[in-house]
């Protein structure tokens, strides 16, 4: 794979990444994994501390050195909970899985920059801590919807944390002002939480893509409006940036059922979800 130096021409984002990432090592290493339950026999472990905020754990059956899935919420930045995961737990962990869903600090308390350092510190715990539950750290995806895309790859592609494979399912922010240009100038309600243009640039996940080497990608869209443009636009830059990239068009899901179908028997997303993550 060709690496690819940063881009200068765009100003202050080497700096940024390096912002974000020293904040989230400094809160990983605050965070004592001393004071957690032992639970290797349990079938998840609730409301962990990794810092900043708390994940659930959940456990397959004997689990040894097994795979790692994180996932995100999405909710607008501003709504959503960690415990809503719908049928992805139990599919993940008969598949022999740890699944981990992660917290974090809804807006208007932290903003999205903070958001996603945080979604970063659990990562980076997860891979540190979570052998102690029987998965495998190094074989860590990190899958977010939504305002949980978004965030997930805030984290990923700035470096602030680094899974093995990053999946991203379907919002809209992965380039603000490209957003906002599509809206008349300014980011839809459901984006209010980003609504600050000086920070635009900082926020797009977009802005990073030529930063690192960035881990194979699976970008995932629905049929919502202007969804496969704005998709296509993110996989097309990790592309030309040298990024092992996947696409999956979902345009017969709406937004709402491309994140709630994963972990159901027979959907198209589900099976893609799964090829993907035999890359592990």
């Amino acid at each position: 794979m060709t690496h690819q130096k940063p881009d200068h021409t765009a100003s202050g984002l080497l700096t940024r990444r390096q912002t974000i990432q020293s904040l989230a090592a400094a809160t990983v290493a605050a965070a004592s994994p001393f004071a957690l339950p032992a639970a290797a026999e349990a079938a998840s472990v609730k409301d962990v501390s990794y810092g900043a905020n708390t994940l659930d754990i959940h456990l397959p059956a004997n689990a040894a050195n097994a795979p790692v899935l994180a996932f995100v919420h999405g909710g607008a930045w501003r709504a959503g909970d960690k415990g809503k995961i719908g049928a992805k737990a139990r599919y993940f962990t008969k598949k022999g899985f740890v699944f981990v869903s992660i917290g974090y600090t809804l807006y208007p308390r932290a903003n999205a920059e903070q958001q996603a350092v945080q979604v970063a510190q659990a990562v980076n715990w997860v891979k540190q801590n979570i052998s102690r539950y029987g998965g495998n750290g190094d074989r860590l995806a990190l899958m977010g919807h939504s305002a949980g895309c978004h965030l997930s790859s805030l984290a990923t592609l700035s470096g602030a944390c680094t899974p093995k494979l990053l999946i991203c399912n379907d919002t809209g922010a992965y380039d603000i002002a490209y957003l906002a240009r599509l809206n008349d100038g300014k980011v839809p309600g459901l984006y209010s939480a980003l609504d600050r243009k000086n920070k635009w640039k900082r926020w797009s996940p977009i802005s990073y893509v030529n930063n690192r080497e960035q881990p194979p990608t699976l970008v995932m869209w629905s049929g919502g409006r202007n969804r496969d443009k704005i998709s296509a636009r993110f996989a097309d830059a990790l592309a030309a940036a040298g990024a092992p990239v996947s696409r999956f068009d979902g345009s017969s899901y709406n937004h709402l059922s491309i994140n709630s179908s994963i972990g159901r028997d027979g959907s198209s997303v589900t099976e893609a979800v799964v090829r993907f993550l035999s890359k592990l």
